[in-house]
């Protein structure tokens, strides 16, 4: 799969390709979304983009290259996958401090195959505090062309110290943020708050389609896509007034992800919502 496959899971993909073809690509990334968004293949698409030498910044996909870090044996590309904490098939994996301290000393050698080299760390929110505080040095100072890619379900159980040293790219849930009854959900809150519906109206309203919490991150996946909209002018809300509102919908989202009460978070939105809209009338 090359980037263009994972244009449907948001902007995500757009964005690192802009960077990799101005030839301005981050040194690390983190990747998050939820557990059944194909992560692993999204960062092995963005090594081919990265290191491709037939088409640079997309990846042609059919050179020795992309086939061998779609097969997982790129000389250049060291992938940490989680193992099993105890050696006792418990089912409980994480990420091993020896593992990324063997990473530090990979990515400090020159690259043999290609221009840089690439890594791809897999469920990187289970590292201990440990770990994440001796791969903070290779973040502060890779080696030049380094490219570091976290894969993560929540980046907010990463340390602060990693979030701000590394670029964050969300790939939505397209199955959630494309149904059908929470797009007409999301653009039917924005439209109500826009005209100044009641807040009991809307509040019952959302705590009635919200059963579970992947209804939440359903609703959540629809308000970023109802708010894209007002952003190219197409929705209810002024293109400022939405560009205002996405950071509230990642907050409630990040709120669920940590454990916090669904349809209070949602409820939380609203509010935030609403109060930005009457502050910008």
């Amino acid at each position: 799969m090359l980037l263009g496959d994972f244009q449907k899971y948001g902007s995500a993909a757009e964005k690192l390709g802009r960077a990799i073809r101005a030839g301005m690509p981050a040194h690390a990334y983190i990747l998050e979304g939820d557990y059944n968004v194909p992560k692993m293949a999204f960062a092995r698409a963005a090594a081919k983009a990265l290191v491709c030498p037939e088409m640079p910044g997309t990846g042609c996909g059919h050179c020795s290259t992309c086939r061998k870090i779609e097969n997982g044996n790129y000389e250049d590309l060291y992938e940490v996958i989680p193992s099993d904490t105890t050696g006792k098939n418990t089912g409980i994996y994480s990420v091993k401090d020896e593992q990324i301290d063997r990473l530090i000393g990979d990515l400090m050698m020159k690259p043999a195959a290609g221009p840089r080299n690439l890594a791809i760390i897999t469920e990187a929110d289970s590292m201990t505090s440990r770990a994440q505080n001796h791969l903070l040095k290779t973040l502060e100072e890779p080696y030049p062309g380094t490219v570091i890619m976290l894969l993560s379900e929540n980046r907010d159980k990463l340390l602060n110290t990693i979030q701000s040293r590394c670029v964050t790219l969300r790939l939505n849930d397209v199955d959630r943020g494309e149904d059908g009854v929470m797009q007409q959900l999301a653009g039917e809150i924005l439209r109500d708050i826009a005209a100044g519906a009641y807040f009991y109206d809307m509040k019952k309203k959302l705590e009635d389609a919200l059963e579970k919490r992947a209804d939440a991150y359903a609703f959540f996946d629809a308000m970023e896509a109802a708010l894209g909209k007002c952003l190219r002018g197409a929705g209810p809300f002024p293109p400022e007034l939405a560009a205002s509102c996405v950071s509230s919908v990642e907050e409630a989202r990040r709120a669920v992800q940590g454990n916090g009460i669904y349809k209070y978070a949602a409820k939380n939105l609203l509010l935030k919502l609403e109060d930005a809209a009457e502050r910008a009338r």
